[in-house]
């Protein structure tokens, strides 16, 4: 009699055990797989480095992961309680992958509206705007090929230099208003156009290796790379809305041949 009464005792035990351990696990297997192909489309499609730092994707994509691997199986390991019949298990295993997939494209939308668009070169440094950055109304008098916010990494432009004073004005203005030059997209133009101002706007190299001398293995290691000597290169400085950095660039067509994690205003 008492070895008839154990039996369900052993089954409700395993299937306590089953449930407790496989559903949790089962949900972070999942949510790590889903982590990793949303890191894939945010550091190489959106923000490819520097700009992960640049622009504060990896702060963002952080808190998105945390979200999307710790409260989702927190959650499932919650609700996954032996007592209950499966159908109110699946039922709440089901609201909770609603509530976690609502949570994941809130911060995908969010990373997306924050992805950096434009590196811009303004007069003497380079900055950084994000797709939330640039007025949608303004971005139609941008000139033909850069009406489009691109999807796969920031577009180089340059800016226009003021074209009289009225112009020279009104730039300082907005400046001082604490809307640069380069939120105006019909500023905008090519980069490659504007090679030799670019580089009328950087500074030697010296300098920057005098503030920062362990910088010079990665200097010239771009050199090499570039296939430039040391005196083809100079620096600029690079400004978002929430970090600074170095572009390092290269003559006589300017263009960036690496980037350096220190600060380019000395």
């Amino acid at each position: 009699m008492d070895q008839v009464q154990e039996l369900p005792l052993e089954a409700v035990s395993g299937r306590s055990l089953s449930r407790r351990i496989k559903a949790p696990a089962l949900h972070a297997v999942v949510s790590a797989v889903v982590a990793a192909l949303a890191a894939a489309l945010v550091f190489i499609a959106w923000y490819p480095p520097p700009y992960s730092r640049l622009a504060g994707g990896l702060s963002l994509f952080l808190i998105l992961v945390g979200v999307d691997l710790v409260v989702g199986p927190v959650l499932t390991a919650v609700a996954a309680d032996p007592a209950k019949p499966r159908r109110v298990f699946l039922r709440d295993l089901a609201v909770i992958l609603l509530v976690q997939i609502a949570a994941l494209s809130y911060g995908l939308y969010t990373l997306a509206q924050a992805r950096p668009v434009i590196l811009s070169f303004e007069f003497d440094r380079f900055r950084v705007l994000t797709a939330s950055d640039i007025d949608p109304v303004l971005l139609a008098e941008a000139p033909p090929g850069l009406k489009e916010l691109s999807w796969t990494g920031p577009r180089l432009v340059a800016i226009a230099k003021p074209a009289n004073r009225a112009e020279f004005q009104r730039s300082l203005d907005l400046a001082l208003g604490g809307y640069d030059v380069s939120y105006i997209p019909k500023s905008w133009r090519d980069y490659s156009a504007s090679a030799g101002e670019v580089w009328s706007g950087a500074q030697p190299l010296g300098a920057l290796l005098n503030r920062y001398p362990d910088q010079a293995n990665a200097v010239e290691k771009m050199a090499r790379d570039a296939k430039r000597p040391l005196s083809d290169l100079g620096f600029v400085p690079v400004l978002s809305r929430t970090a600074s950095g170095t572009a390092v660039i290269a003559r006589p067509d300017s263009r960036i041949v690496g980037f350096l994690d220190v600060d380019g205003f000395l």
